[in-house]
């Protein structure tokens, strides 16, 4: 009769080579066979930065730089000042006439170098009234200097467009109706 100790052990040995086994296919009789190399170590996984069910299984987000969401938030103001007459008041309508995205480039002192359109709804009065209004409002609060170590940044920053041809900067506005 089997002690236990023994069926323990006989389980435990079956187990391990079941696992061992798994994932990888048996050596072709032809093969030569392979030196064995330590495994790598996995490098602890940092927490997913976006929220909700996606989070756990789609692509990881860069963390948000602080200086920088503070930086863009005096940037948008100062479009806004600049620009005053042209914005809607309160939350966008669920249905916009446009939303049009811009990289924008400033310099270390603030001056806007580069501006490109990289989303628009191909309407040329609110691509021409988002070009002006980044003019009007240049030069932009200088950035922080670790922000343009090279010189320059560029940013997104995205206008909003109401049906009548008012707008607001996406960072400075409410969530929508």
């Amino acid at each position: 009769m089997l002690k236990r100790q023994d069926v323990l052990k006989a389980a435990a040995s079956t187990v391990m080579i079941a696992a061992a086994g798994c994932g990888s296919a048996p050596p072709s009789p032809t093969a030569a066979p392979a030196a064995s190399a330590p495994a790598p170590v996995a490098a602890p996984s940092a927490p997913p930065a976006a929220f909700g069910p996606a989070a756990a299984s789609g692509p990881r987000l860069a963390a948000r730089d602080p200086a920088l969401e503070q930086w863009k938030r005096q940037a948008a103001e100062r479009i806004h000042s600049a620009n005053a007459p042209q914005l809607f008041e309160g939350r966008p309508h669920h249905l916009l006439q446009g939303v049009i995205v811009v990289d924008v480039t400033v310099d270390r002192s603030g001056k806007v170098t580069r501006s490109k359109i990289v989303r628009s709804p191909g309407i040329t009065r609110l691509n021409d009234v988002v070009l002006a209004s980044l003019k009007t409002a240049s030069p932009l609060p200088a950035p922080p200097p670790a922000l343009v170590k090279t010189g320059a940044i560029t940013y997104s920053e995205t206008w909003l467009f109401t049906n009548d041809s008012k707008w607001r900067l996406r960072t400075l506005t409410l969530p929508q109706e």
